[in-house]
């Protein structure tokens, strides 16, 4: 594990130490949970980005994001974004599947 510092407010201070007596966790552990949580989100909008702009499968987009592609499919569904299906797309989710 590497080590990273940031600088953060006061405010933001008090609230994780709030969150780690709530949580019976050490504050080095809830910063760690909060980022992994931000950072699957970001990964999530990112690849959906990719998946909108067409640059990317939608077997990549869930690669991307670090999850199935039928939890890609579920998030698709609910932001209403409508998918983008060619034949080569269609070929490489079903080989991404069957892996």
């Amino acid at each position: 594990m590497s080590d990273i510092s940031i600088t953060a407010p006061e405010d933001l201070e008090d609230k994780i130490k709030m969150l780690a007596t709530g949580l019976h966790m050490d504050r080095s552990a809830v910063i760690r949970s909060i980022i992994d949580a931000g950072v699957r989100q970001k990964l999530i909008e990112y690849a959906l980005g990719q998946y909108m702009q067409k640059k990317v499968s939608l077997a990549k987009a869930a690669e991307i994001a670090g999850i199935s592609i039928r939890e890609m499919l579920d998030i698709l569904s609910e932001k209403g974004i409508p998918l983008h299906i060619s034949q080569k797309s269609i070929m490489e989710d079903f080989e991404a599947a069957m892996q």
